[in-house]
């Protein structure tokens, strides 16, 4: 593979790559795949993220008791944390990730709502948490800025806002196109990815169909992610009124390097003045 292109610092650009405009954060993405969105995920291990979010919260000293679980999906983190014995609740824009959770047992407190305009009451969580690139999901950097204010509005004075982001090198050098058709999963999927690089966005066609117990049945989404370089996210969330603490390689403690595709954000929000 080409060198720069491994690294992610170059690469044509594709302005070319789309024919439309990306859908607002969330729009169509999620819909279809809701029901059968936990047989994607079987693999990926969710009691890992919470012990490594246990992890970054040990280093800091910081024990929260009221967590949010922001772009929550089917709630398995924020189900993960509530047995780990804080009290967990999720928001999200998918309303069929939402039916999800509570459907879960013991039930995942959830409700439908837009990251960009969170309706949360003000100092209610001690932490807020979001992962798996949720956040790269907005591709308005203007939609960005209004979510980091409404978590900031929602944390208590030294409350902490973990996430977790995509690198542009990540979206550059196509991760997402991907298929398990060689499998006997029961979702099977084609993923084909396509980066602009003008415009920092990935758009990723998800072709899935379902082969498990019951109806066969196929279908189809577009999803879009926004690449957001570090020194963009700190004067956001800086504006917002938190302070970036650390910022780290994912599932580590070391600082991001260029290799990096998944880089965890750890923020404080600020006493008010």
């Amino acid at each position: 593979m080409n060198l720069r292109r491994l690294l992610g610092l170059g690469g044509p650009e594709r302005a070319d790559a789309f024919d439309d405009e990306p859908t607002p954060v969330g729009k169509d993405a999620f819909t279809a795949v809701a029901p059968y969105y936990d047989a994607l995920m079987c693999a990926v291990p969710y009691r890992g993220w919470v012990d490594y979010i246990e992890a970054i919260l040990a280093r800091l000293e910081y024990r929260p008791n009221d967590v949010l679980d922001l772009c929550c999906g089917t709630g398995k983190v924020g189900a993960e944390m509530a047995r780990r014995g804080y009290h967990a609740v999720g928001v999200d824009l998918a309303e069929g990730m939402i039916r999800c959770c509570h459907e879960r047992e013991p039930l995942m407190p959830a409700a439908v709502m837009d990251a960009t305009k969170l309706g949360l009451r003000p100092e209610s969580f001690d932490l807020v948490v979001s992962l798996y690139d949720s956040l790269n999901y907005i591709t308005d950097p203007e939609g960005l800025q209004q979510c980091f204010i409404g978590v900031a509005r929602a944390l208590r004075t030294g409350g902490l806002m973990i996430f977790d982001m995509n690198t542009a090198r990540a979206l550059r050098i196509g991760l997402f196109t991907q298929t398990n058709a060689s499998t006997r999963e029961p979702l099977m999927y084609r993923w084909e990815s396509h980066w602009d690089e003008a415009r920092k966005l990935c758009r990723v066609d998800m072709h899935f169909q379902w082969r498990g117990p019951g109806e066969r049945v196929q279908f189809s989404e577009t999803h879009y992610e926004r690449a957001y370089e570090e020194d963009e996210v700190r004067e956001m969330l800086a504006a917002a009124g938190m302070e970036t603490v650390q910022v780290y390689d994912a599932y580590s403690f070391r600082r991001p390097g260029v290799f990096a595709n998944r880089v965890f954000y750890v923020a404080r929000r600020l006493k008010v003045e």
